[in-house]
């Protein structure tokens, strides 16, 4: 019998992603799911799963290498593979922890933070006793504002959200941002130390699958030390999530305090100075 290449085994998927874009979340979860060890240093380097492990996988579920899976097999299996996925992933998480917020919580602390800022900024600096509060505490209150803000591990609430309040406090635009993105770095900071100091503790506790995947992140920071680093400023620039997410795991990975905080430094600046543009576009200031 005459074997198909690869791309016919892959024809039965690629029909599915067609026809049923819907489908596509899983379906990529299913090909990263099968991804062959090594992938990223051979050509194409694509994470596509080979000929070979395909053949078993036909062989096995319909007693020929070179079998064609019906359709409705293909959705049945991808269905499944992804169920499976999520429920392997709530198995792994540690006892007492919950499954995280629903999504209508989120959805409610998204705009339970943004109608405060709005409140924030358009009442408070016209109440004497906050003003001068704030005013009172000057640029030091401002960095440590926002070094916890930078150190947060929750929910980071952006301190150039209220870029209006302080200007009606008497803060000048640009200084107030800049004490603002370096708070934020030295919130930062204090998580790349945690980062160090816990790293051998666990790397000791680490074992099995978890010592394999520090390992190869490792070797990977090695031969590309420039990509983690770009990727380090994308994120710390435009995305609204913790920057401990990224800069804990480079702890970890040896990287060096100055570049890593650098980078850090300039991605804060351009993120605050979006937040404070649309602050402040948005209040009319």
């Amino acid at each position: 019998m005459k074997q198909r290449s690869g791309g016919g085994r892959l024809g039965p998927l690629l029909r599915t992603a067609t026809l049923r874009p819907w489908l596509w979340p899983a379906l990529l979860g299913a090909a990263w799911t099968f991804r062959p060890r090594g992938w990223q240093r051979r050509p194409p380097f694509l994470p596509l799963p080979s000929r070979e492990y395909l053949a078993w996988r036909l062989e096995t579920a319909y007693g020929e290498p070179d079998a064609t899976p019906p359709l409705r097999d293909v959705v049945d299996f991808v269905r499944w593979s992804r169920s499976m996925r999520r429920r392997m992933r709530r198995g792994n998480r540690p006892e007492g922890l919950g499954r995280g917020a629903p999504p209508a919580l989120k959805v409610i602390a998204v705009a339970a933070i943004l109608l405060a800022a709005a409140w924030v900024n358009l009442n408070a600096g016209e109440i004497e006793a906050v003003r001068d509060a704030a005013a009172r505490a000057g640029y030091p209150g401002l960095f440590l504002a926002a070094a916890a803000s930078g150190f947060n591990l929750v929910w980071p609430v952006p301190v150039a959200l209220f870029l209006p309040f302080f200007l009606d406090a008497g803060f000048a635009p640009l200084p107030a941002l800049a004490v603002i993105s370096a708070g934020m770095t030295c919130g930062d900071l204090l998580g790349y130390l945690i980062g160090r100091a816990t790293r051998s503790a666990a790397r000791d506790i680490a074992r099995g699958r978890v010592a394999r995947l520090h390992a190869r992140a490792e070797a990977l920071g090695r031969r590309h030390r420039l990509l983690p680093l770009g990727l380090l400023f994308l994120y710390s620039a435009f995305v609204p999530l913790p920057n401990e997410l990224v800069v804990i795991p480079m702890a970890f990975l040896r990287y060096s305090l100055v570049p890593v905080m650098a980078t850090v430094l300039c991605g804060n600046a351009i993120f605050n100075a979006l937040v404070a543009l649309g602050a402040t576009g948005a209040f009319g200031v």
